[in-house]
C-alpha cells in the first residue's frame, strides 16, 4: 500500500506542474503562428520549469521552443544527426507574428553542427520587433545565417517573410525560439488565441 501512496503522491505532484503550466497570471500578448508549412511540436513552453526549461530565467519565462515533425512524428532523419538538413525545421520560412517595427537584427551568426553551441551570441541570428499597439519586444531566435529579410527601423506586416530557422546561437538543433518581454520581465503570448505549452502540435 505504500508504494501506491508514492505512486499518488508523485501523480499528484506532476499533475499540478502540468496544470501550473497552463496559468500565467498575467495578459498575454495575442500574435498569428510565425510558422506555417507543415506540422509543428512544442518542444519548450509553459508557465512552469517542469515544462519549459527558459521559465527559471525571468525575461525568457513564456518562452517557447518549436521544432517541425516529418508525416512519422519525427523532428529529424536519424536520431541527433549532424547534418543540418535532416531536421524538419531547418530552412522553414518565418513570417512576422504580427505588424509593427523591428528594433534588432542580427545576420551574421554561423549555423552550427550539432551539438556544437554559441555561448558568446546565445540567441545566434535572431529579429526583435515592437507589435503595433504594444510595448512589449517579441524575439525570435537562432535563424539560418544570412536569412534575415528585414532590417532595423523597418516596419513588417503580419504574416511577412522574415527569415528562416537555422541553428545558430547556444541550440542543441535547428529549432525556432520564441520569446516576449517588457523591461526584463517575460510576458505570456497567445497564438491564434492559444497558449501553448510542452508537447502542443499546431498544425
Amino acid at each position: 500500500m505504500a508504494i501506491y501512496a508514492v505512486l499518488l503522491l508523485v501523480f499528484g505532484i506532476y499533475n499540478t506542474f502540468v496544470f501550473s503550466s497552463y496559468v500565467t497570471g498575467k495578459k498575454a500578448i495575442e500574435l498569428s503562428f510565425p510558422l506555417h508549412k507543415g506540422t509543428y511540436y512544442v518542444l519548450q513552453g509553459g508557465n512552469h520549469v517542469q515544462m519549459n526549461n527558459h521559465n527559471a530565467y525571468p525575461s525568457q519565462k513564456y518562452a517557447l521552443d518549436i521544432v517541425k515533425l516529418n508525416t512519422l512524428g519525427m523532428r529529424s532523419n536519424g536520431i541527433y544527426p549532424k547534418q543540418l538538413d535532416r531536421y524538419m525545421i531547418y530552412g522553414d520560412e518565418v513570417i512576422s507574428p504580427c505588424t509593427g517595427k523591428v528594433l534588432k537584427v542580427r545576420n551574421d551568426a554561423p549555423d552550427l553542427m550539432p551539438p556544437d553551441m554559441d555561448s558568446e551570441r546565445p540567441e545566434g541570428n535572431y529579429v526583435a520587433l515592437v507589435c503595433e499597439n504594444e510595448e512589449a519586444v517579441i524575439y525570435m531566435a537562432h535563424m539560418q545565417e544570412g536569412s534575415v529579410a528585414v532590417k532595423e527601423g523597418e516596419v513588417v506586416q503580419e504574416g511577412q517573410p522574415i527569415g528562416r530557422v537555422g541553428n545558430s546561437g547556444n541550440t542543441t538543433e535547428p529549432h525556432l525560439h520564441i520569446h516576449a518581454e517588457k523591461d526584463g520581465e517575460g510576458i505570456p503570448i497567445k497564438f491564434n488565441g492559444k497558449f501553448l505549452v510542452r508537447n502542443n502540435i499546431i498544425r
